[in-house]
């Protein structure tokens, strides 16, 4: 069994962000992801770095993506395996780069697909009527039969949503307070939405 701390657009607030990790290291969990658009100190991440991976956002600045590389958490266009978990990672700086990358080292099945965008079609609504999705993630999807994302962007799309058999999650902005719990043990997977006190 993986246990999974997800947040995602934290947009600089840093409350929230020690708030998490002090969630993440009480339940003593696996690993801690940050999707993106997190724009904020990294400095408490560096005690818990090696359970810790940051995917970043379009709003990411030079600072945020340099710090996250020197403390070894940034992924992007990779995937990692934890407990059996194969965990792959697209961020919202180059999407279409980070796609190829993952394309040309990423072989077999990947079980969770971390993405700052959503894929398109599925919690990417843009004023209640227009999708703002990309397709290339779906084809992703496909590709690496993908049975669960983990994505955020766009703030009020918060909750679930199928995609064939592809259950996609955001828990909403960090920034407001919202985040994820996902236990996956190989076969399934159950998932909490939380909000901080």
């Amino acid at each position: 069994m993986v246990k999974v701390v997800y947040g995602v657009d934290l947009h600089g607030n840093e409350l929230n962000l020690y708030k998490v990790i002090n969630v993440f290291r009480a339940l003593r969990a696996d690993l801690m992801i940050l999707g993106g658009d997190i724009n904020a100190g990294l400095q408490g991440l560096a005690e818990i770095r090696d359970k810790v991976v940051l995917l970043p956002g379009e709003c990411d600045d030079v600072y945020v993506t340099k710090h996250a590389r020197e403390l070894g958490i940034l992924f992007d266009g990779t995937a990692i395996s934890i407990s059996g978990c194969r965990v792959g990672f697209v961020g919202g700086l180059s999407v279409h780069q980070s796609i190829r990358k993952l394309y040309e080292g990423v072989q077999g099945t990947i079980d969770i697909l971390v993405t700052h965008f959503p894929p398109k079609g599925c919690l990417d609504l843009v004023m209640g009527k227009y999708h703002g999705g990309l397709r290339e993630l779906n084809d992703v999807i496909v590709r690496y039969g993908v049975k669960y994302v983990l994505t955020g962007h766009y703030h009020d799309n918060i909750g679930t949503c199928f995609l064939n058999n592809t259950l996609v999650l955001n828990p909403g902005p960090l920034d407001l307070g919202n985040y994820l719990i996902l236990n996956y043990c190989g076969v399934s997977a159950n998932y909490t939405f939380m909000r901080l006190p």
